[in-house]
């Protein structure tokens, strides 16, 4: 089973609302690229987030999980493009002006020659004068929640539980548990080990640089820059336009 198929049907009530994050996407690349008008969304799961952009962009998902995508299919305009794929591997047979991936997706990709050869598929699958625009989890934010006991919610009759724990110098493994109430008022577990990755943001900004025109860092407080001791932090990558490389 492909991570987060099991969990699919819970996430949006276990993750809320993602109008913030929309709100946020949205700006970046009104900013970064104006004249946007085709969005992909990598490692779009449920489609949460380009479903709160359908509106103003013709947008199109792509996630490896077929739960996550059978859930984004039922809340997108009829149509919308989902393609079930890799993330670090993708081919398509069509361009964007503006690719993101939300939600630290890239950190699911565990070794750091497959967060190069995802910045190559987007690239190649960018216009020119196009932006990438993905976040990442930081290991100090990793390290941080993996020296918590667990964090545990309830969202409607469920019950959610996470505990992260270190698995190597860059990887971390999320043990999530979803307690699901039963008709008959038992609990069922559903239960994923999902393993993430971080790397230093110079290494990221140098694989970023051999390939985007200009890349600006967003941290978690909303300041410019790019700090490994932030929780979270965004990249905005421009390709060039043509005959400018």
């Amino acid at each position: 089973m492909v991570a987060y198929d099991l969990l699919a049907s819970h996430y949006d009530a276990a993750t809320g609302d993602s109008a913030t994050e929309i709100t946020f996407v949205d700006g970046i690349i009104k900013d970064a690229c104006p004249r946007a008008v085709t969005l992909l969304e990598v490692a779009c799961g449920t489609g949460g987030i380009i479903a709160g952009l359908a509106a103003g962009y013709q947008v199109s998902g792509l996630d490896i999980s077929p739960g996550m995508l059978a859930v984004a299919r039922e809340k997108l305009p009829a149509g919308t493009p989902l393609y079930p794929a890799d993330m670090s591997s993708f081919r398509l047979e069509t361009t964007f002006d503006a690719i993101v991936c939300v939600y630290h997706g890239i950190n699911h990709l565990l070794n750091f020659s497959d967060w190069e050869s995802f910045f190559d598929c987007v690239y190649g699958h960018l216009n020119y004068g196009g932006v990438l625009i993905f976040d990442v989890i930081t290991v100090h934010a990793l390290e941080m929640m993996a020296g918590i006991r667990q964090a545990v919610q309830q969202f409607g009759d469920n019950y959610l539980r996470i505990k992260v724990r270190p698995s190597g110098e860059t990887l971390f493994d999320w043990d999530i548990e979803v307690y699901e109430l039963q008709s008959n008022g038992r609990y069922v577990l559903l239960r994923e080990i999902i393993r993430t990755a971080a790397f230093p943001h110079d290494k990221v900004q140098k694989a970023l640089g051999e390939r985007f025109s200009e890349i600006i860092t967003i941290d978690s407080d909303g300041s410019v820059g790019d700090d490994d001791n932030e929780n979270r932090t965004w990249f905005v990558c421009t390709k060039s336009e043509r005959g400018s490389e």
